[in-house]
């Protein structure tokens, strides 16, 4: 997960035109139950031009997952439930139905984090995704309007957060691992919801992870091998930054996995190339 700048994307005016006659459309019903057949009428995160603004954003990558495949299906998932919201031990409340028309609550996803989907490289015989799957921290308040989700204390992380996104680490077998002690219980506990209901180690996830890291790993001793070496030729050096630039450009934000490139290279205490 890496963090997304929503002040970085511009919303096409058309479409903002049109969520702004929905959403005063929406306040003036009164019944929650017209509430949400209004919203069921009119899924304007579906439009293309919105769909495609949104993915642009992060090169086409799954915001939760940083995963990008061409012949995988994308959703624009409300991070806030729009209809229904489900609690820790799955008692349902009311959904953030005040959000549905409201751009800076979605995130682009994969369906695999967005939808209840099985792991099918494994036996185990459990759904994961987000689906509307959004509880809150015991002592929270729960928000009525957008203003007090500001107030909230939500268990999933939320990738336009920049501490949300730093939570999240990997390791060199391809799991989601948090960033922080294990002290920090509520953070830690965060993680692994988000890693449940976000379906994280979704398995060819972790695969591709593995690779990815091993792939670092590997540029990573090169440049240890040749810089260990006092008499280094002006040729290894060449080779040395060749393959920090080959790293730095892995680690790029909008790049694939770029997170596990990160982790790789702070777990062998080489994220100083990153700003040299």
């Amino acid at each position: 997960m890496r963090y997304v700048d929503l002040s970085k994307i511009s919303i096409p005016k058309a479409w903002l035109t049109k969520a702004q006659k929905l959403q005063k459309e929406l306040i003036g019903i009164k019944e929650i139950k017209d509430k949400l057949n209004h919203i069921d009428k009119n899924q304007i995160w579906n439009d293309k031009s919105l769909v495609k603004v949104l993915s642009d954003a992060m090169d086409g990558k799954c915001w939760y997952s940083e995963a990008k495949d061409l012949m995988s299906d994308r959703d624009v998932d409300h991070y806030r439930p729009k209809k229904e919201a489900k609690c820790i031990h799955r008692k349902k409340r009311d959904g953030y139905w005040f959000l549905a028309y409201d751009w800076e609550n979605y995130r682009f996803s994969s369906i695999y984090s967005n939808r209840l989907r099985k792991d099918k490289f494994t036996k185990e015989n459990v759904s994961f995704g987000k689906g509307s799957y959004f509880p809150l921290k015991a002592s929270s308040t729960v928000a009525l309007t957008k203003k007090q989700t500001e107030d909230e204390s939500p268990y999933l992380l939320d990738p336009t957060k920049k501490y949300d996104a730093s939570l999240i680490s990997f390791n060199g077998f391809g799991n989601v691992v948090p960033s922080v002690p294990k002290s920090f219980i509520w953070d830690v506990l965060r993680v692994e919801s988000s890693i449940k209901y976000y379906h994280l180690n979704h398995s060819p996830l972790k695969k591709a992870r593995k690779k990815r890291w091993l792939a670092c790993q590997i540029k990573i001793n090169q440049i240890k091998k040749l810089c260990s070496d006092p008499d280094i030729s002006s040729k290894d050096e060449n080779t040395v930054e060749t393959l920090k630039d080959e790293l730095i450009s892995w680690s790029q934000d909008t790049e694939i996995l770029s997170g596990v490139v990160l982790a790789c290279l702070e777990r062998n205490k080489m994220t100083y190339i990153l700003t040299v």
